[in-house]
């Protein structure tokens, strides 16, 4: 076999390539002085410019040393006067000026010629400085192999013919966190990578039920109607409104909701009294299976209010008993008579404060009237009946029923239980509109996605909602896990500091520790149960640093305050200084890649999605808003 062609090619491609050789080594700090002859902005190669080498955010120098090739990333520059030759001896000024660069070695090319990072060794003062081939550059960026599923991102930032190509499962198999400020692009880049995902062509069967995509979006971007292009045609969108009932409720468990600990958040139960209370109440085994139209919790209702009529307690007065029949019939169940169609009117009855006793026309209350100004008010004014309680109403009447049952009966404090009364039906009445309790959830077999719309939820449940979903979703799945360890579960959370906040001044304490303790546990432990989370804000530093910190892959777009550069910092420590100081000038779209599915950070600028498919951020066009000129030029 004649090699001289291939040796030609090598001795060619060297002499091209050489920029210089290494002119001091400290530490992992190097300088390499440039050849003269290569101070130019390119270099020409087989009919081809080539961009030579200078400081920027991808440009990168191969130094030999004996049979390893060390790879160094160029950080900075500097020139210095030729001092060692007489003036005589130039045949022009720019003869005069010698080029330094300023290099950090990050790794090397092994055996196979695949990139390591990391320090193998340290080169030597004279070792020849190359730049990198094509192939070698195609190599270095190369973040997925040919067989692995991949998803195509965008772009080198400063070399946009080199295409960025992300392995799924190093990606999605894995917690991401996506940063920058409004403007910045970073609901593209989410946007982006699950589109690609979803479009997919070589996805299997096994994709649609072995995996599922919760998306909490606050704002409303990721679904303009049904059948939108965002994200994917066959997404689930649940438009959920607290101040009227939504469409589409979002199922969720009863066994969920009762739990203690949610309901005492839902509620904002204090911890030594109305939780042991809620306990009490929940532990109750009211509605069972063999109890027929609802005898036994009407015969507890009639019990109490005859409590109530022959208390003789001036505290336990008129308003009490309104109140008393007013929880019960808002939550369904039916206690004053109707007559001729028209209910009774409950300011019929009056309490006689001296008599310490209530009055219908004029006479007394009284379980057997004896006498002609003596009356059963009970068997007057009220008629007990129940059609039907859903599973929320059923859990309010519990609440209710306990807390009259220990207030008549001298149990509990009222004043320390009433102001969670109070809460119970309004909140229960906002989660009414945007949940439909289920005993059992059905599949859907059509869609793996769902798309959790909060934009019309009124902030009071807007935390709450995120919270019960991501809960029950994550106990769901470690349910499943015991049965099936091949399935999937990926929460995507847009605007997260809206949820993960650790600096919140609206909340109780007990309220934000269970809301962050949730959230931590999933990202420490969810892992190992197949869950996933991806988090995207403008705001990193409000997030809790435990979830900054346990992110794998992390998508930097521009940010511009310093305690949330200070974030970035302490969760990337592997981010170079050119890198990081380049973060508050990145373009729109630009961002840095880091974390798990790359061994260094990348600047990539990701692709603008098709209109149809992007996410509904744009910032407001103010010409053509205010503008007449512009709106008609718009127009013709």
């Amino acid at each position: 076999m004649d090699l001289s062609p291939k040796l030609n090619r090598k001795l060619v491609e060297n002499s091209v390539f050489i920029i210089g050789s290494v002119f001091s080594v400290q530490g992992k700090a190097i300088v390499v002085k440039v050849n003269k002859n290569k101070n130019l902005p390119h270099l020409f190669y087989n009919g081809r410019t080539i961009k030579n080498v200078s400081v920027g955010l991808s440009n990168y120098i191969k130094i030999l040393k004996g049979f390893t090739e060390i790879i160094c990333k160029v950080e900075g520059e500097y020139l210095e006067e030729d001092k060692n030759i007489v003036s005589k001896q130039y045949l022009n000024e720019q003869q005069k000026i010698e080029r330094f660069l300023n290099l950090s070695v990050f790794g090397f090319y092994d055996d196979q010629g695949k990139f390591q990072h990391g320090i193998k060794e340290m080169p030597l003062i004279g070792s020849e400085c190359y730049l990198l081939s094509r192939n070698e550059f195609e190599v270095l960026h190369q973040l997925a192999n040919n067989v692995e599923l991949k998803v195509h991102l965008g772009s080198l930032i400063d070399e946009e013919t080199q295409k960025i190509y992300l392995s799924v499962s190093k990606l999605f198999a894995g917690h991401i966190g996506i940063f920058g400020n409004t403007g910045s692009g970073k609901s593209n880049t989410l946007a982006k990578m699950y589109t690609e995902l979803f479009a997919h062509k070589e996805l299997n069967d096994q994709f649609k039920t072995k995996s599922k995509f919760v998306f909490i979006d606050f704002n409303g971007e990721y679904s303009k109607e049904d059948n939108d292009e965002i994200l994917s045609k066959s997404k689930e969108v649940f438009h959920l409104k607290s101040r009227i009932e939504s469409n589409k409720k979002y199922p969720i468990l009863k066994t969920e909701l009762e739990k203690l600990e949610l309901l005492s958040i839902l509620l904002d139960a204090t911890e030594k009294t109305q939780q042991p209370f809620l306990h009490r109440a929940i532990d109750s085994d009211w509605f069972e299976v063999n109890n027929v139209n609802f005898t036994k919790e009407l015969q507890s209702i009639e019990k109490n209010l005859k409590l109530i009529l022959n208390k003789n307690d001036v505290n336990f007065n008129q308003p009490f008993l309104k109140k008393f029949v007013d929880d019960f019939e808002k939550i369904g169940i039916n206690l004053i008579k109707t007559i001729a169609g028209i209910k009774r009117n409950l300011d019929d009855i009056t309490y006689n404060i001296t008599q310490k006793s209530f009055m219908l026309n004029g006479r007394y209350h009284n379980d057997n009237p004896s006498t002609a100004n003596q009356i059963n008010i009970i068997n007057e004014y009220f008629d007990f009946s129940i059609s039907r309680l859903n599973d929320l109403q059923q859990i309010q009447f519990k609440i209710f029923n306990q807390y009259y049952h220990e207030i008549l009966n001298g149990y509990a404090n009222q004043e320390h239980i009433s102001p969670l009364i109070g809460r119970v039906r309004k909140r229960f009445n906002m989660l009414s509109k945007v949940f439909e309790i289920k005993d059992r959830i059905e599949i859907n077999t059509n869609t793996n996605i769902q798309v959790i719309d909060l934009k019309n939820v009124n902030l009071e449940i807007k935390k709450v909602i995120p919270l019960l979903i991501c809960k029950t979703e994550y106990d769901n799945q470690k349910n499943r896990r015991e049965e099936d360890r091949n399935n999937s579960l990926n929460l995507i959370i847009d605007e997260a500091h809206n949820i993960l906040s650790e600096n919140s001044s609206r909340e109780a304490e007990s309220w934000k520790d269970y809301r962050l303790e949730t959230f931590e546990e999933i990202i420490k432990e969810g892992r190992k149960f197949g869950v996933f989370l991806t988090v995207a804000s403008q705001r990193p530093s409000d997030i809790s640093p435990t979830i900054i910190s346990q992110l794998h892959n992390y998508f930097i777009h521009r940010l511009m305050n310093e305690m949330d550069l200070r974030a970035i910092n302490k969760a990337v420590s592997y981010l170079d200084k050119l890198s990081f100081d380049s973060i508050s000038n990145l373009s729109t779209g630009c961002c840095f890649i880091a974390g798990q599915m790359t061994q260094f950070p990348l600047s990539v600028k990701v692709k603008l999605l098709d209109k149809d498919q992007r996410p509904q951020s744009d910032t407001v066009n103010l010409d053509k808003l205010w503008n007449i000129n512009a709106v008609n030029t718009e127009e013709n």
